[in-house]
């Protein structure tokens, strides 16, 4: 089942900088209290979970992103095919009897698990030899993105198997490390084994604080909106959030190579009439929820200080390589910057005074 949409801290950082020029409102430009009518917000329960790292995960890790890179293929005899050999094939798909386009490979390495290709092609090789000529009845999955037409359709691939081998991994020496930092792989500042285990077990933790993050600050965000009353919004400062939203899909789907519309129907199944009414259903909860948490700093005090903002400029300027305040401003939306700055105040606060109860649980 595909998840419907995205909690809104998701899209905080791409909110942040500026990608249209025209009038935009913004917090710092109304009166909350003219829009929202606060309900109880001291005390809210709110239950989450918080992701441990699992026994072997970063060992997985550095296996499949650096070991695996640099494995030698060694020829495999006196055996037949395995999960995780890399097979040498020629292939030649039918449909109906008639060789369907980009159904036909020579000379195709394949791992075996790898998931390549559609289900039980891989798997019907296990237990082929060498020289074997293996004949797969299968059917492609429905949908069927690459080529809709032919989404369900059964099929028949003549597979030769040319040879078997085995991926022979090398093993994690400080000198494999200094190695892939030379050769422009990410392992960060590390140079030895020992570090780069350790800075991979970091990015897992890093990654489950941010998730344990979001889901409790949507968590306490949904109870305390749940419990407030809203006037019509200005059109503006929808229009705005709702461009956030569509800034950060689009960043999104150019990440992965893809359009806006391919990617929102590959990852959310929506065509592009349901993407456009989720942008504005997100962007209006967007809104809603940075104009409670106005009123809620205008109510406790919460307010960003100059030495805050300066603070948390000089931070982003340090990621992002800006020089100064002034280049900074240049690219990134300021009144926005501040309005998160205030949205995390807010959060600490609740949280201050919520209610939590937090479970453990393994990252998946």
């Amino acid at each position: 089942m595909k998840k419907r949409f995205w909690a809104s801290a998701v899209i905080i950082v791409s909110s942040l900088f500026l990608t249209a020029c025209g009038s935009k409102e913004y917090l710092k430009d109304v009166k909350a209290e003219k829009y929202v009518t606060l309900g109880n917000y001291m005390g809210i329960e709110a239950s989450v979970q918080k992701m441990e790292v699992p026994a072997g995960a970063v060992d997985s890790y550095i296996e499949e992103n650096f070991l695996a890179p640099k494995a030698e293929k060694v020829p495999v005899t006196g055996r037949s095919v395995q999960e995780g050999d890399v097979v040498n094939i020629d292939f030649v798909g039918y449909q109906d009897g008639v060789a369907f386009d980009g159904g036909t490979g020579t000379d195709f390495d394949l791992t075996i698990g790898s998931g390549r290709f559609i289900d039980g092609f891989e798997s019907g090789l296990i237990g082929a030899n060498e020289g074997d000529q293996v004949s797969l009845d299968l059917s492609f999955p429905d949908p069927y993105t690459p080529n809709p037409d032919l989404a369900g359709a059964p099929v028949v691939f003549e597979v030769t198997v040319n040879s078997i081998s085995e991926n022979k991994m090398p093993a994690l020496t400080d000198e494999l490390v200094k190695q892939l930092s030379a050769e422009g792989y990410n392992v960060g500042t590390c140079q030895t084994a020992s570090e780069l285990k350790e800075w991979v077990n970091s990015l897992y933790e890093q990654s489950a604080q941010s998730t344990y993050d979001n889901q409790l600050e949507t968590a306490l965000a949904s109870a305390v909106m749940d419990n407030s009353t809203f006037k019509e919004l200005p059109e503006e400062m929808v229009e705005r959030f709702v461009g956030s939203v569509e800034n950060s899909m689009n960043a999104r789907a150019a990440s992965v190579g893809m359009t806006l519309a391919q990617y929102m129907q590959l990852y959310q199944g929506l065509d592009e009439a349901g993407y456009r009414a989720a942008f504005q259903e997100n962007g209006e909860r967007m809104a809603k929820q940075y104009m409670m948490y106005q009123a809620i700093a205008d109510k406790e005090g919460l307010a960003p200080t100059e030495e805050e903002i300066s603070k948390e400029a000089s931070a982003l300027m340090t990621l992002y390589g800006y020089a100064s305040e002034e280049e900074l401003a240049k690219s990134v939306d300021m009144e926005a910057f501040k309005e998160d700055l205030m949205r995390k105040k807010v959060v600490a606060f609740l949280i201050e005074n919520g209610n939590i109860q937090t479970t453990a649980t393994t990252i998946d």
